[in-house]
């Protein structure tokens, strides 16, 4: 049975590479002559790794020149033992000043609260601090968001001072480099939900970007399950390969670097959507009597402090329900899309 699986290894690879590059690649050629980007590289590895049921070191990963090389790592031995536990975290807030804005709860302390929680459970299941995160060559990982849902049933300004909210969440990962987090979001007015992808990136020179992806060594204990190719990573990858309509708006914003960038120097993720709301303003100043319901922020990138982003607004429907609005950031340096937004706001 064992050596009829074996030979059925470079077949299954096989299936799998043509189905993340369609269009019968050459497996003879250089991968970086093939219409994949960096993401799909970071799909086509975790799918890889669920088929041979074990992680590739970045060792072997980094080694691959062409598509052939992948085929032969259907013939490498061992299995990665899998964990069905699940990794979980409660946090519970009385919403007061330092959690408020506008008169309801602030989006950008939402925000970074929910990507504390979703660090948090991963450094926990990893077992490690985030400082000491690092690929198999010892290269500094930094969690990069890729993706991050999250709707109310009402408005967040219906989200009063001195009421309660509580966050609960788990994880999972689909690999050993992406990882998605649910988090519940329990109030009595406004009860809603949260969904958080990320990948982990790597500084390949000294700025901002040329980020590479990488992973982590995922410890035989983790008790962060793994799962199959959910739609979320899918849906993902069609909006980054999707090209925004023709702007109706569009301005520049100068990096704040004391409010808009991060610990490491990055451009926090947390700035991305705040960044598209006081842009948005510029664009109709009736956004400021509006509270967010919903977002949906696809991250493709990050830039440098000194660059600048050119926003624009790429669609905005008026309905007697709710604001519907998409905007995109793209570095002006060098025109690359940073991240689309879709985003539904109240009707004042």
């Amino acid at each position: 049975m064992a050596a009829r699986m074996l030979d059925r290894g470079p077949w299954m690879l096989r299936q799998i590479i043509e189905e993340e590059i369609p269009g019968s690649p050459d497996f003879f050629v250089s991968i970086s002559d093939l219409p994949i980007d960096s993401f799909g590289m970071v799909v086509l590895r975790a799918r890889i790794e669920a088929t041979l049921g074990r992680p590739i070191s970045d060792d072997a990963w980094g080694g691959i020149a062409t598509l052939n090389d992948i085929l032969v790592l259907s013939a490498a031995e061992g299995i990665a033992p899998q964990s069905h536990d699940t990794s979980m975290e409660r946090r519970s807030f009385s919403v007061n000043m330092p959690q408020m804005a506008m008169g309801g709860l602030s989006e950008s302390w939402l925000l970074k609260e929910l990507g504390d929680m979703h660090w948090s459970m991963i450094t926990s299941g990893l077992g490690s601090e985030s400082a000491s995160l690092k690929d198999g060559s010892g290269n500094r990982l930094y969690a990069t968001f890729t993706r991050i849902r999250y709707s109310f049933g009402k408005p967040l300004s219906a989200i009063g001072e001195n009421s309660g909210l509580d966050l609960r969440g788990t994880i999972c990962r689909f690999g050993a480099g992406t990882f998605i987090s649910d988090i519940a979001l329990g109030h009595d007015l406004a009860a809603g939900e949260a969904r958080l992808m990320s990948n982990f990136s790597r500084r390949g020179e000294t700025n901002n970007t040329s980020l590479q992806k990488g992973q982590p060594t995922i410890p035989p204990d983790c008790p962060i399950p793994e799962i199959a190719l959910p739609p979320f990573v899918l849906e993902y990858r069609d909006r980054r390969v999707t090209k925004p309509e023709a702007p109706l708006f569009e301005c520049e914003y100068e990096i704040i670097p004391f409010y808009d960038v991060n610990g490491v120097g990055l451009l926090y993720f947390a700035s991305y959507p705040i960044i598209s709301d006081i842009c948005s303003l510029r664009y109709s100043a009736d956004i400021a009597k509006r509270s967010t319901i919903s977002r949906d922020i696809y991250y493709f990138a990050n830039a440098d402090i000194n660059d600048r982003l050119i926003f624009r607004v790429h669609k905005s429907e008026l309905s007697p329900s709710a604001l519907d609005i998409e905007t995109s950031l793209s570095r002006k340096s060098d025109g690359l899309l940073m991240a689309y937004v879709l985003t539904r706001k109240s009707n004042g």
